[in-house]
């Protein structure tokens, strides 16, 4: 994995970073940032659900809006047009209705995800909208191995949800996707291993050395 790490952008590393924050501090593992058109990271932000809640240093915590996507955005400085305009927000969960949303309204007219959401992930929004539609968004996805290990981070955070509450909905849907990767995400999570590394607050390399 250590290979793998070493050939990705600037911007998914951030953005896989921010993922594993997230899920250290007991938010779901879902980072992203926003990418200049020379990939330079310009701002970051991780899903903060589990966190106090609070609207203040750049960033919301603990509330229905504290989504990654959400806490890039705010964390940019200004979106300059037309400059914004080659700008690409990169998350590693495909964006529910409100990122989405929020990614097409705020300039930036690029936009790209490793994992599929298909319990709430809504890009056909970026694509299918009619008025959004015209706004030309660019869609894209992470490189393949990055999708697997953030397929198999959130499906282990779902795990960890739903067997506690006794119900398997949305981690269904994800199974539905790829039985493989949520198998061994049950199995990582029944292990122990990643509730160990997040329980000591390990290092992003040794998470994924995990998911790997």
């Amino acid at each position: 994995m250590s290979e793998v790490l070493e050939t990705l952008s600037p911007g998914w590393h951030a953005a896989l970073a921010e993922a594993w924050e997230a899920y250290l501090h007991g938010s779901y593992p879902i980072g992203a940032c926003v990418v200049d058109a020379n990939g330079q990271v310009l701002a970051r932000g991780r899903n903060r659900l589990g966190e106090p809640r609070s609207v203040e240093g750049g960033f919301i915590a603990g509330h229905d809006l504290a989504h990654a996507e959400i806490n890039a955005l705010l964390n940019l400085a200004a979106t300059p047009r037309p400059e914004c305009y080659g700008w690409t927000v990169l998350t590693t969960v495909e964006p529910c209705p409100q990122c989405a949303g929020a990614i097409a309204m705020s300039g930036i007219r690029g936009m790209a995800y490793a994992a599929p959401d298909p319990w709430a992930g809504c890009t056909r929004l970026l694509t299918d909208d009619p008025y959004v539609s015209r706004k030309r968004m660019r869609v894209g996805r992470a490189p393949g191995e990055v999708q697997r290990v953030v397929l198999r981070l959130k499906a282990h955070a779902l795990w960890e949800e739903e067997r506690a509450a006794g119900e398997r909905n949305v981690l269904d849907s994800f199974a539905a996707h790829s039985s493989e990767d949520v198998a061994f995400a049950g199995q990582l999570y029944r292990s122990g291993a990643l509730l160990a590394l997040r329980e000591r607050g390990a290092s992003l390399e040794e998470a994924l050395a995990v998911l790997a």
